[in-house]
């Protein structure tokens, strides 16, 4: 029995009892009952709230929230002291409430959700949660998504997929749908024609998230999106020394961010181009992984853009969680070839006159460095 269901039950036998005071040969030990049945059954909701654990097993427990128990209370353990609401009275959500709802949120994208009824909670109060809980999560952001101090173990981990060496990153853009907004519609249209926040990622070849940036609207450019990055502008400071990033074809080739061949000539060009595909998928598989345990990615995230970039950073904060408590993959909801919406068009290799000094030294190192990899790492 849902809510409404519940209320329209109280409110029949609240009528029953009003109409009979109009009796006048009403038995008073009777009303008297009846009223006391009203006030027992109408208890407020928030005092007949269920115990999760209790009522799901562990397996409903994975299914519904995308973690186990254990990894729930680790959470609760990272945020607990920023979800303390100033209320009074005993209609205040505890911190676990609040984790449990978003995360049933995040794993289906609706706030009409089985956990709300059970936990007798209603619709604002659920995307009150959804806030608070993405914005605890966005402030511990940078103690689970960063780049290591010693790159030489990410570095290691990208040399065994394709030995490519010198590689600590991988990065991409993908668009999450969203409502229409409210204000500069316009620049939120991609180029398909819908609403979306383009979201960059650079993870490592064990498909955590080194970095993430989820503020730039759909018409951005992915290459924009990059430069426009405080990590993009770290690389650009060279403050990763000659490691470098690996990226498709919607990127400009650089000396931290190498792009495939666009027309391969000769063997060691193509096995250049076959080790850099192999080894920069490792950004696709996580969007993708990300996607299947947080389906509000998927579909459409009915916020207004401000609150929906704070869900997406909120999701890839619990991307990394997950795999440091060793969640398994959640493989449901997301068929093959429907993950990634869009793929920028290429960028022209033929650098032309209009671009900048600093953009064609840039390009031109980018080009010297990719080719001087293929002939020292490919050539045999």
């Amino acid at each position: 029995m849902n809510n409404i269901d519940e209320l329209e039950r109280h409110l029949d036998l609240l009528n029953e009892v009003l109409n009979s005071d109009n009796e006048s040969d009403a038995n008073e030990d009777e009303l008297y009952e009846r009223r006391i049945e009203v006030r027992r059954r109408m208890v407020p909701f928030y005092r007949q709230r269920a115990d999760i654990f209790d009522l799901f097993d562990d397996n409903q427990i994975y299914k519904v929230f995308r973690f186990d128990k254990a990894s729930i209370w680790y959470i609760e353990g990272l945020i607990s002291n920023k979800l303390g609401r100033k209320l009074f009275g005993r209609r205040c959500l505890l911190p676990i409430e609040q984790i449990l709802v978003s995360l049933q949120f995040y794993a289906n994208g609706t706030f009409q959700s089985t956990v709300g009824n059970v936990l007798k909670i209603s619709q604002p109060s659920v995307s009150r949660c959804v806030r608070d809980v993405s914005n605890a999560l966005c402030e511990i952001s940078s103690d689970h998504i960063f780049f290591p101090a010693n790159l030489l173990e990410i570095q290691r981990g990208f040399t065994e997929i394709a030995n490519l060496r010198g590689v600590v990153g991988s990065v991409d853009g993908t668009h999450i749908r969203i409502a229409r907004p409210h204000h500069d519609e316009e620049i939120y249209v991609n180029r398909k024609g819908y609403h979306s926040i383009n979201v960059q990622g650079i993870c490592d070849a064990e498909c955590n998230f080194l970095s993430v940036s989820a503020s730039k609207p759909g018409s951005s450019h992915d290459s924009n999106v990059f430069a426009d990055s405080v990590i993009g502008r770290a690389f650009k400071n060279n403050e990763f020394g000659q490691s470098y990033l690996l990226g498709d074809s919607g990127y400009a080739c650089t000396p931290f961010l190498l792009t495939p061949y666009s027309q391969p000539e000769g063997r060691a060009e193509e096995r250049f181009n076959t080790a850099h595909k192999n080894t920069r998928n490792t950004i696709e598989r996580i969007f993708g992984t990300v996607k299947r345990r947080f389906h509000c990615l998927h579909g459409e995230i009915r916020l207004q853009p401000g609150r929906t970039c704070r869900v997406i950073m909120a999701c890839c904060v619990l991307h990394n969680i997950a795999r440091k408590r060793n969640q398994p993959d959640f493989d449901e909801g997301v068929e093959e070839g429907e993950v990634f919406e869009i793929r920028m068009p290429p960028e022209n290799n033929d650098v032309n006159e209009n671009v900048n000094q600093e953009k064609l030294r840039l390009r031109r190192e980018g080009f010297a460095k990719r080719q001087r990899i293929t002939l020292n790492q490919f050539t045999y």
